[in-house]
């Protein structure tokens, strides 16, 4: 197959049309939208001096058939080429067209056009890069030879709440659920809310960010939120979608709020993404996963199909799921030039690839049984 390659080093109405006819016919996520990606460049990348835009659209037969969203980053004198989109999306992937199936060799080839196209690089390292897209695998990670790096949880969810406690729920956590329910309706009046209004999901995204930086500041975690990232979040109420429509929920007990969560709906899939709870005495009712039911629950009475707990392989998403997949990182070097960044970044790809097998815990184990 023949393919013509365009590269985009900036966001214009061409790549705009381009983006949005093919996210139609394409089984892509939230974060890889034409909608958040601009967002994200807006209040992220705008005049950066480290980063450059290097966005590949694909054609075959005068049609586009896949687009790349890629960024080249500057560190220590070295040019990384990366998926774009940073902290805020929690996978990395192509955009493709339905209907294309890549073999082993169309991709191949394919790849090899595309980074003779792009401007040269000393280091190719493309992370988090889900496994399938959707009912498709991804041929970044299929064709390529990739290190894995975490697990992903998620819920192929049925149409009914009864049939999801009975059939994906462990009877035991459900049990838990409820009677921790039952204590802390015990406490006062217990309410959850999901907010329509755009100004008053304003002004919980702003309570939400004080009481998420609250929060981390108490776990010794120095990165928080800022005004870029309200920013951010903020400018999706703002937008005028009929692809991504937030989600902001609270959990309040006697009118004070305990839990918030902020999501996205986007092609019949809940994106749980940011959760935050109350510090204090209430924690032994578990706030955050009281909200997390009720999230589910509401997901199921719209008739969503998917509810996609997003990054992370945190034990309690094990126990909601009944779906798993697996994010993989790879990386190429290009040039003699980039050799120790790309040392530190493979030595950092396999200490984590093995550890998430438990050899360090294993050999630890063994070591300690023989003295």
């Amino acid at each position: 197959m023949n393919y013509d390659i365009k590269v985009f080093s900036d966001l214009n109405n061409e790549l705009k049309n381009y983006w949005n006819n093919l996210e139609k016919e394409s089984d892509n996520f939230c974060f890889q939208s034409y909608e958040w990606f601009e967002n994200w460049v807006r209040n992220f990348r705008k005049n950066s001096e480290i980063f450059s835009l290097c966005v590949v659209a694909i054609k075959a037969n005068n049609e586009i058939i896949c687009i790349l969203p890629f960024e080249i980053e500057k560190k220590f004198n070295n040019k990384i080429l990366k998926w774009s989109g940073g902290l805020k999306s929690d996978y990395f992937s192509p955009i493709i067209k339905k209907n294309i199936d890549f073999d082993k060799e169309s991709f191949i080839n394919m790849w090899k056009k595309v980074i003779i196209t792009i401007p040269k690089v000393d280091l190719i390292y493309l992370d988090k890069q889900p496994e399938n897209l959707n009912n498709k695998k991804n041929p970044f990670v299929l064709f390529l030879k990739n290190h894995k790096d975490s697990d992903v949880y998620s819920i192929l969810l049925p149409d009914k709440w009864k049939k999801y406690t009975k059939e994906v729920l462990k009877k035991n956590f459900h049990i838990q659920n409820i009677r921790k329910k039952k204590l802390l309706k015990k406490e006062g009046n217990l309410k959850f809310k999901v907010e329509t209004v755009k100004t008053k999901k304003i002004e919980l995204l702003k309570q939400f960010i004080i009481q998420k930086n609250e929060r981390l500041t108490s776990q010794g975690i120095k990165e928080n939120f800022n005004e870029n990232d309200f920013d951010f979040y903020k400018e999706f109420e703002n937008i005028s979608s009929n692809n991504i429509k937030t989600h902001f929920s609270s959990l309040t007990l006697n009118n004070k709020l305990i839990a918030f969560h902020w999501g996205v709906i986007y092609k019949k899939r809940f994106y749980y993404l940011l959760l935050s709870m109350k510090e204090g005495n209430l924690g032994r009712f578990s706030p955050g996963r009281l909200l997390i039911s009720l999230l589910i629950r509401w997901s199921i009475s719209k008739k969503v199909k998917h509810f996609d707990f997003g990054l992370g392989d945190e034990d309690y998403k094990k126990s909601w799921s009944n779906q798993k997949d697996t994010l993989y990182n790879f990386i190429q070097l290009k040039s003699l030039k980039g050799f120790f960044i790309y040392l530190f970044v493979k030595t950092k790809i396999i200490i984590k690839s093995l550890n998430k097998k438990n050899y360090f815990r294993r050999f630890i184990f063994i070591f300690k049984s023989k003295i």
